[in-house]
């Protein structure tokens, strides 16, 4: 089972493109955002949404969910509530919509990151669906890490153990101890190649970084 998630504002495109794109089953759910009180005009997006789903044959439930507009603490916990009740694999969608709630959105799927499993985006420009990876915020590694985080960034963003032991100079195990907890925080993600640990920084750490500095 799916759920998909995504504003919507007044083109249906946005939405079922990227849903096709990415699949669709009988039994998965497509879940609208929009205004609480939107016009006549969003009205006709989510009934276009509605019965192109139908039309492809798999029981697909389409839910609206109202969305608080001229209050952003709740539009932004409302979002949140959509996202953890979500069910099975859940995919959001960022395409557009009613900048209204589109920022609280936005904020939510940082906030519940680990209830995400892919992150889609249409883009207005070339009308293609690209899948992001949203950077972790929400943990902060441990203090004692954050040489080793400096380091690996001094780097160039790419390295490796031993590499980053020998710049810091701190032990092996000490930085290997620095790197499971920095991934684990999303600051850098971490591969085997061969008998040597390859480090990325990712956008979650270069984003921690800059509020050290």
């Amino acid at each position: 089972m799916r759920t998909y998630v995504s504003t919507i504002g007044y083109y249906d495109t946005r939405v079922v493109r990227p849903v096709l794109g990415h699949g669709l089953n009988e039994g998965d759910v497509v879940v609208l955002l929009r205004p609480y009180n939107d016009d006549e005009d969003g009205d006709s997006a989510v009934a276009d949404v509605k019965q192109i789903f139908s039309e492809l044959g798999p029981e697909v439930e389409v839910i609206v969910e109202p969305i608080t507009y001229d209050e952003f603490q709740t539009a932004v916990l409302e979002c949140v509530d959509v996202l953890t009740a979500a069910e099975g694999e859940t995919i959001v969608n960022f395409g557009g919509g009613p900048r209204e709630i589109f920022l609280a959105f936005s904020i939510a799927a940082l906030v519940a990151d680990e209830r995400i499993d892919t992150v889609l985006q249409f883009t207005d420009i070339d009308e293609e669906v690209r899948e992001l990876r949203l950077p972790k915020l929400m943990v902060s590694p441990p203090a004692k890490t954050h040489k080793t985080l400096r380091t690996v960034a001094d780097l160039g963003g790419e390295s490796t153990l031993p590499a980053v032991a020998e710049r810091s100079d701190q032990s092996r195990s000490t930085v290997g101890r620095h790197l499971d907890e920095l991934e684990a925080a999303g600051a850098v993600q971490t591969k085997k190649q061969g008998k040597t640990r390859q480090i990325t920084l990712t956008l979650g750490g270069r984003l921690r970084l800059l509020q050290l500095n």
